[in-house]
């Protein structure tokens, strides 16, 4: 069963004393007790992994109880399937495998008959794991876009599938257009739409959080020599008041954060109004604009928004509406956009 000395258990840390703040963390959900088919028991814990660059040992509600997951005749274990389920008459029933895939089949092609691939949506719980596709779930992949060839598939908290793992760009999915360590790097950070202290809580306190606090001016100053660098500031655009915005206030100080508290719906009005904004006072790099644009002076007329008629539209202000341009748009002291 092991003991409190750090040389009598697995994780190798002394337990007859109070052990500092974050040292590891430690849930009832990352244990677990299983039996093997010899019948010896097996206490084991899941722990998160310090050495990881995503969550430095931090615990995701998933990650946190993979070992709860494991199979005990008393754990939660116990309710997974043991035959396939139909549901008919208002209600679930057991199924045999042949009557389960005649069902999917058949109805899979009455769709493909009708209103062909695009017609087939998938919505899948996780981004691989759990049957996102590529990565982790081959079959699952294979099902969706090589047999049935649909597009229409969406995963974890996206509306598309976007892959977090590299060169699925080469596969002919886009992945993912930021880095975690963007968030360590950038000078102000601009969330739309998104409680990323909720729903993306690692990425939120391992790498937001580390800049807002400034943290991480060093690591921006080795990577941006001669650029000014200060503690990073945080835009939040969402019509409601978030655990992201009252905790990012706490970590950053209020006077660093910019809730653009906009009316639900008005969001094209408060990026064309900023747009307008930040094109009136020149913070754009009119030789990248010539090199790799097409239609710029176009665009800017068809969105062309004052920041008064913004706020008349959204609900925020004009003065605050400027200073979140400033802050995002404005370039540094040092001259770089």
């Amino acid at each position: 069963e092991g003991g409190r000395a750090s040389n009598q258990n697995a994780l190798g840390l002394d337990f007859r004393k109070q052990l500092p703040p974050l040292t590891i963390t430690l849930t009832p959900a990352m244990t677990n007790v299983i039996t093997a088919r010899d019948g010896t028991r097996y206490n084991i814990m899941i722990v998160p992994d310090k050495g990881c660059s995503v969550n430095s040992g931090l615990s995701s509600t998933r990650g946190g109880k993979l070992a709860s997951y494991m199979y005990t005749p008393d754990g939660i274990g116990r309710d997974r399937l043991h035959s396939p389920m139909i549901y008919a008459a208002d209600q679930w029933m057991d199924t045999d495998w042949d009557s389960a895939l005649a069902v999917y089949v058949g109805v899979m092609k009455r769709v493909l008959d009708k209103d062909g691939p695009d017609g087939v949506v998938f919505s899948c719980f996780d981004h691989g794991g759990a049957g996102g596709g590529f990565e982790n779930t081959w079959g699952t992949g294979k099902l969706m876009f090589s047999a049935i060839q649909t597009q229409m598939v969406r995963i974890h908290n996206r509306p598309a599938y976007n892959s977090e793992c590299h060169a699925t760009r080469e596969m002919g999915v886009g992945e993912l257009n930021n880095s975690y360590e963007d968030a360590e790097l950038a000078d102000v950070i601009v969330a739309i739409g998104t409680n990323a202290y909720e729903t993306q809580t690692n990425y939120f306190l391992n790498h937001w959080v580390p800049n807002l606090q400034g943290g991480t001016i060093d690591k921006r100053k080795q990577r941006f020599s001669g650029e000014s660098i200060e503690k990073a500031k945080l835009i939040v655009v969402d019509p409601r008041r978030t655990p992201t915005i009252a905790i990012a206030e706490q970590v950053a100080g209020k006077p660093n954060v910019i809730h653009l508290d906009i009316q639900p719906g008005t969001d094209i009005a408060l990026f064309s109004g900023l747009f307008t904004y930040v094109v009136e006072k020149g913070w754009i790099d009119q030789d990248f604009i010539a090199k790799y644009t097409k239609g710029f002076s176009d665009v800017v007329k068809a969105n062309r928004l004052s920041l008064d008629e913004t706020a008349r539209i959204t609900g925020v202000s004009a003065d605050t509406l400027a200073k979140a341009a400033e802050w995002a748009y404005k370039p540094k002291a040092s001259g770089q956009m």
